[in-house]
């Protein structure tokens, strides 16, 4: 049957508009299901992002009222006094300030002290602050009577480590329904395994349904069946380390996959029309709308791979397309901007600008990796706490990026490590002239607020590769160089092999120095060396010495572990050691009727320490001794390193009724009008002045001066060292009052010198 042309091409036209029809469709179709598909998989990022975001937001709170709690002075004092009501009220304060009531107080046994939670109890054990302090976390999670708790951990510090703070975040259904409604999404905690639902957004049943479902639900179950409309997704939060529980977030797709219908629609119905209307208008309004999509779908997925670039290659005229190209335009310009911020952060510190110490191991590593030698210098600022303590922390960053400012100027690579500690390599060796124009330089004092701040600064130089090959060695030896440098008082020091085996051997005299004074021990112990009244030959004093004979280090020399006491701030406990134990040996010779005096060394901090001196007069009439029953030693160099103070503190002592006598007298820089002020005794000439003095015609001149001096001033003199009946017999001729050395005796315990005392010819 023949057809007329108009029939055929109408046919022709028809089945090729159907076909195109069915083809456009299909097209739109799948971009359009892919790219909800997309989206909502970025809104389950993004929600999971937000998440992390939210909980680390109040992370950072909850660190920041810990920091201010931490640095609260009466917060310390009720910590440092145990006073639980005042340390119950400050829980009380700052847990309103961050909506939470876990706070506790846990000693160094992670046992309850106080506790603003019905969840421990005092005297507890707890678990969660045990696991935190042995793997060193300051936060974690915890699973604890079916209730997950974030709990963070900050050390209290008195000024030693004495007790842990807990602060927690209960992760209940207060806390997730506001969760929810900023991310938008909604939240299952579960436990391990089948452990059920611990808390959710949604009711337990709907809760478990969505965790029991084998897959995510697709176009036809939300928009025939409605039964999965629910996408899920587990959070791992790894910067908080191994979770207790299963966090799921849980987005509707209800939404948008009804808007997707409704496209379908849509699409259908226009494309009926597009049929009747006309066959050229159908291809072009599909290849505008197919077109554009496809390449904003095309555009989204380049830059999910990190190809930031134009998102369309020309305007769209469709204004949805061009509104979200636009959109897209503007968020891959954020992450561009947030990335930088971010690779910036990372390698650079925050205050000074100077890069940060992760960059500056990265770089140390590649430059030894390329066999390039370098000379890198660790710069300390001597006492930058200090600085921030006496001119305030606005003042000591000043400093700190003035000094940056100033090194940066040099070539090479500078970095800040902690505080007032920057690590530089130079581009080229420094010599030894151009390390002290480098001190020089950094050294000026800087002009801050009106304010002069003077800086001292100390460098330890360490050569690579042949002090170190890699970083971790490398800041090992720089933390030895550094407190070589610290601790000798000289401003650059380079590293040694010797400077090692010093260093261990100071950690180790620090560490069971403090090990001897905590505990109950045989270790430390005191000896006595007698004084010779030359006018009656009768012993007349006794000086007290401390002596430590430890397990690990066998004999350890005063003049060792009393300096090394003194850099760890251990002196003070030392002192009150000796105060302690003097008393009660002089106590015990008062008892058996011998009237003798005994003389103890004082420090240049035990002399500035006015609470020490205190508990001295007390400890005095506790054992019921009067303050002349003492005799205080100094060193003449201590009294010289702050004459203003140590003048008026002495004086306040001697109002008391104590006597004083220069130690070591001769080996300072006193002047004849300094030794006037000085309200002293008695003057001791130094040992290297009397070891010869039988033989050596210098040595007498210069003990027959002092004598002389003694004499105008009316001083006593005592002369240690005595070694001979020589030198013992021309010192009396002389006019000295008080002999003390080997001659008569050597330093003795207790029940030694006892048995001296009724044996020897100058004994009472």
């Amino acid at each position: 049957m023949q057809i007329s042309l108009r029939q055929s091409l109408f046919r022709t036209l028809l089945g090729g508009i159907l076909v195109a029809a069915f083809l456009i469709m299909a097209s739109v179709w799948e971009s359009a299901n892919s790219l909800v598909q997309q989206n909502i998989n970025q809104d389950i990022a993004v929600t999971e992002k937000v998440l992390h975001r939210l909980i680390d937001d109040r992370q950072a709170i909850v660190k920041s009222v810990s920091n201010v709690l931490l640095r609260s002075y009466d917060f310390r004092r009720a910590v440092g006094t145990e006073d639980t009501p005042s340390i119950e009220a400050a829980f009380t304060s700052y847990a309103k300030r961050i909506n939470t009531d876990v706070i506790a107080l846990v000693d160094l046994n992670h046992n309850v002290v106080a506790s603003y939670t019905d969840l421990f109890t005092p005297n507890e054990q707890l678990k969660a602050s045990t696991a935190l302090a042995a793997k060193g976390y300051e936060s974690g999670f915890f699973l604890i009577n079916d209730r997950l708790l974030q709990l963070n951990l900050y050390r209290v510090e008195i000024p030693t480590l004495r007790y842990y703070l807990i602060i927690g975040i209960e992760f209940d259904s207060a806390l997730l329904e506001d969760l929810r409604r900023l991310v938008e999404a909604d939240i299952i905690i579960s436990g391990k395994g089948d452990q059920g639902i611990i808390a959710s957004t949604l009711v337990d049943e709907q809760a478990r349904s969505i965790l029991n479902a084998q897959e995510s639900p697709s176009w036809l179950d939300v928009t025939f069946t409605n039964q999965l409309t629910y996408m899920r997704r587990s959070v791992t939060l790894s910067s908080m380390g191994t979770l207790p529980v299963d966090i799921t977030i849980a987005i509707d797709v209800s939404e948008a996959y009804q808007s997707f219908t409704h496209i379908q629609l849509s699409i259908l119905i226009f494309t009926l029309i597009a049929i009747l209307v006309a066959l050229g208008f159908s291809m072009i309004l599909a290849r505008n709308v197919s077109g554009p999509v496809s390449n904003l779908v095309n555009a989204v997925n380049r830059v999910a791979a990190g190809n930031y670039g134009a998102i369309l290659s020309k305007p769209s005229r469709l204004k949805e397309i061009s509104a979200l190209a636009t959109a897209v335009d503007s968020m891959q310009d954020s992450i561009k901007h947030r990335e930088k911020r971010i690779r910036y952060q990372a390698q650079h510190d925050v205050l000074t600008g100077l890069f940060n110490r992760n960059y500056v191991e990265q770089y140390f590593e590649s430059q030894i990796n390329s066999n390039k030698s370098v000379q890198v210098l660790a710069i300390t600022v001597i006492g930058f706490r200090t600085i921030n303590d006496l001119y305030g922390y606005s003042n000591g960053d000043t400093a700190l990026k003035t000094l940056a400012e100033r090194l940066m100027r040099w070539p090479g690579t500078s970095a800040r490590l902690a505080g007032g500690e920057i690590l530089y390599i130079s581009e080229s060796r420094l010599d030894e002239a151009q390390l002290e124009t480098l001190k020089h330089i950094l050294e000026q004092p800087v002009e801050s607020n009106l304010i002069a701040i003077p800086i001292k600064i100390a460098m330890a130089v360490i050569s690579c590769p042949s002090d170190a090959d890699n970083s971790e060695e490398l800041f090992r030896k720089i933390n030895i160089v550094s407190d070589e440098a610290i601790h000798t008082g000289q401003w650059c020091v380079h590293y040694r092999a010797d400077l090692e085996a010093r260093y261990v051997r100071r950690l180790t005299i620090t560490t069971e120095l403090k090990r001897a004074l905590a505990s109950e021990q045989s270790e430390l112990s005191m000896v006595y060396q007698p004084k010779v009244d030359l006018s009656t030959m009768k012993v007349c004093s006794m000086e007290a010495l401390i002596r430590w004979n430890n397990a690990v280090l066998g004999f350890v020399p005063p003049d060792e572990f009393i300096t090394i006491a003194e850099q760890a701030g251990l002196i003070e406990q030392v002192t009150s050691w000796v105060m302690r134990r003097t008393i009660e040996d002089l106590s015990y010779f008062r008892v058996k009727g011998y009237r003798f005096t005994v003389a103890m060394n004082l420090s240049t901090q035990d002399i500035q320490n006015k609470p020490l001196l205190n508990k001295l007069v007390n400890l005095l009439t506790e054992f019921a001794l009067y303050p002349s029953s003492l005799e205080l030693e100094i060193t003449e160099s201590d009294l010289v390193a702050d004459a203003s103070l140590a003048i008026e503190n002495l004086n306040a002592l001697t109002s008391r009724g104590f006597h004083f006598a220069i130690d070591d007298f001769g080996t300072g820089y006193s002047s004849l009008a300094y030794l006037k002020n000085l309200p002293v005794n008695t003057i001791k000439i130094d040992k290297s002045f009397i070891l010869s003095l039988a033989t050596d015609e210098n040595d007498q001149q210069i003990v027959h001066t002092v004598l002389g001096l003694a004499d105008a001033f009316n001083l006593k003199v005592v002369a240690e060292g005595v070694e001979d009946e020589v030198s013992m017999n021309i010192l009396k001729d002389w006019g000295c009052d008080i002999a003390q050395g080997y001659f008569i005796s050597r330093p003795l315990p207790r029940a030694d010198l006892e048995a001296w005392l009724e044996n020897s010819p100058f004994g009472e």
